[in-house]
């Protein structure tokens, strides 16, 4: 039998427009002005099974559909997987523990890890030194994600990693549902993460920089006329910066004295999470074709100022994931990164 403690009520984002909006310049995505958050509980499952996906199933082999990302799940196979779940190998951890699981198959994204990741555990931040934490065992996060959680005094008892194609049997798990959909914000999670920030000893917040994040170095998603873009940038002092090559505590050291930050849509803007409030973002983004405005609705839960200029793209795709490429316009980059200094200085 499951035991669950409801921790936040279902509530509506009404999502202020971003600051150089134009009436009916996002008419195509009407629909993310406003939306539900989920209701949050934590749920306590006794003698339960959790794989490397993060799929959660009760002790009946049960699929906790809440675990999943999306409602729907791909049933292609989906017998098999069970069938694997129930006839496969599992390791039996600790007897006597408390687990936790708070990530899924997409924790692994510098995006998900802080917007999805980090604010399931600000549910349970006060009893977090009370649990063994349960995370898949795959590079960004063991290299990265971990590194941050120390800078939102979000600490566990210990870490559990998980393998891939690894099962655990796991006697008493609390499990933290999500809290929105993905690609959303919860807001007042994702602003109680911001103010839990603590920032590097040696890092001056009263700096107040200005960076370009290049993704010249990326395989998709760059601006196809960064030239001209980066000497427009420069006369208005800002730093060329290129994430890939600054380890994640020089990231933080840098983003934390930053007040604009600029660059086409990509995980580095989640970043954000580190700028104080009323700092300015601004997005290079397409028109008419989107999978969400996940970078808006992150932006203004962390009370920044959201800026987005759309760029012609160079195929018939979104920009999402393995997306198009965006020839920026000059013209309007300029007005608004001259509105944007603007309206920093009106505060």
């Amino acid at each position: 039998m499951t035991k669950s403690t409801l921790c936040y009520n279902s509530e509506e984002i009404k999502r202020a427009t971003p600051s150089n909006y134009l009436d009916g310049e996002l008419d195509f995505c009407r629909d993310e002005f406003s939306y539900q958050t989920n209701q949050i509980t934590i749920t306590n499952y006794k003698n339960c099974y959790v794989t490397f996906r993060g799929h959660l199933y009760n002790n009946n082999y049960s699929l906790v559909k809440r675990s999943l990302i999306a409602k729907q799940f791909d049933n292609s196979g989906f017998v098999n997987y069970v069938r694997k779940i129930v006839l496969g190998k599992k390791r039996l951890l600790t007897a006597g523990k408390t687990y936790l699981l708070c990530f899924d198959e997409w924790s692994g994204n510098h995006y998900h890890w802080i917007n999805d990741f980090l604010t399931r555990l600000c549910v349970i931040a006060d009893q977090l030194h009370n649990y063994t934490l349960l995370l898949p065992d795959v590079a960004y996060i063991k290299n990265i994600g971990v590194l941050l959680l120390p800078y939102f005094n979000l600490q566990p008892n210990q870490i559990e990693w998980i393998k891939p194609n690894e099962v655990l049997k796991v006697a008493n798990l609390n499990f933290v549902s999500h809290p929105v959909i993905t690609g959303k914000t919860h807001d007042r999670l994702a602003y109680a993460l911001k103010k839990r920030f603590v920032p590097p000893p040696d890092c001056s917040v009263d700096k107040k920089r200005r960076i370009y994040i290049s993704r010249s170095k990326s395989s998709q998603r760059f601006v196809l006329n960064e030239d001209e873009v980066i000497s427009l940038l420069k006369r208005f002092d800002f730093e060329i910066i290129h994430y890939e090559d600054l380890n994640i505590h020089e990231q933080i050291k840098l983003t934390c004295q930053a007040n604009m930050l600029v660059s086409i849509h990509g995980a580095g803007l989640a970043n954000a999470i580190f700028m104080s409030d009323d700092s300015a973002v601004l997005e290079f983004r397409r028109d008419n074709k989107y999978i969400n405005q996940c970078y808006w609705h992150l932006s203004s839960a962390l009370h920044l100022k959201y800026y987005y200029l759309f760029g012609e793209p160079d195929s018939d795709i979104a920009i999402e994931g393995h997306g198009c490429n965006l020839t920026i316009p000059l013209d309007k980059l300029q007005l608004t990164i001259e509105k944007m200094i603007s309206d920093l200085s009106d505060k």
